[in-house]
């Protein structure tokens, strides 16, 4: 690699090991959307590929558009195959213009996306059974996911839409807390920066030099842990990854893994695995 590895990687790729370690035999999926959580966790996949001898191919979905169809993020894909790491780019064949037509946009990108990237698997891997798809979720996207669950189901009336929906996002967003969840009969899902805050990434691309898309989306606003990401930023707060999963678990009933991991692999990409 022609760029500086952080000295956060030695530390994290030996908490990692053993998973690390069963990737050799696997095939190895990563999701990268070029902002500073998927490039942190290429960065350390790429190191780790040669320090554990396995192999990956890393997907992005280009939607919503504007995000994607830009100089930008031709010169981030150009820094990564420097690095030896080709991008597959896939398009969702529709416009911008379709994030226009409802209440909210991001549902609508969520859809598109998640028929994107479940379309690409199925054509690109014969036996799910062996795959490991790698994403880059942090302990703020968590702290997110909590916080939106006591708004709105915790703190709300019981019969109203909003505590109904909150559950079941709950219950979506909930399979994102455990680093690695294996499907009895399907694939694997494996979240290496969950005990990551915020801070952590930002110093790591520092460290590293790395580039980042910052192209917005122009709907950010729809999404609740954008909002809460700013309040987050705004008073440097930074989160404890067991005290958070053991608050979760006694307060606010997640779901065990194995209650997830007997939903089987069709529950995950079908409908849920995706969701933004």
């Amino acid at each position: 690699m022609s760029y500086k590895i952080s000295g956060e990687y030695t530390s994290w790729k030996e908490a990692q090991a053993d998973i690390l370690t069963s990737l050799r035999d696997r095939d190895v999926a990563v999701l990268f959307s070029g902002g500073k959580d998927s490039s942190v966790l290429l960065h350390f996949l790429l190191a780790a590929s040669e320090d554990f001898g396995f192999d990956f191919e890393v997907y992005t979905a280009c939607f919503p558009k504007h995000r994607y169809a830009t100089a930008e993020f031709d010169k981030l894909d150009a820094f990564w195959k420097e690095q030896g790491q080709t991008i597959r780019r896939y398009d969702a064949g529709i416009s911008d213009d379709s994030l226009k037509t409802g209440d909210d946009p991001c549902i609508v990108c969520t859809q598109t996306r998640k028929r994107m990237l479940y379309e690409t698997m199925n054509s690109q891997y014969t036996d799910l059974n062996n795959l490991v798809i790698v994403t880059g979720y942090t302990l703020w996207d968590l702290t997110s996911y909590s916080l939106e669950y006591l708004m709105g189901a915790v703190y709300t009336h019981p019969n109203t839409e909003e505590a109904q929906r909150s559950q079941a996002r709950f219950m979506e967003t909930g399979q994102r807390f455990y680093p690695l969840l294996k499907m009895p009969k399907g694939f694997c899902t494996y979240r290496p920066l969950l005990r990551y805050n915020t801070q952590d990434v930002l110093r790591i691309i520092q460290e590293a030099s790395m580039p980042v898309l910052s192209e917005p989306c122009r709907y950010a606003r729809y999404r609740p842990k954008r909002t809460f990401e700013s309040y987050f930023s705004s008073r440097d707060l930074h989160f404890d990854y067991n005290r958070l999963f053991d608050f979760a678990r006694k307060c606010l009933g997640l779901p065990s893994m194995g209650d997830y991991q007997s939903r089987g692999q069709q529950y995950f990409t079908k409908r849920k695995f995706y969701e933004p």
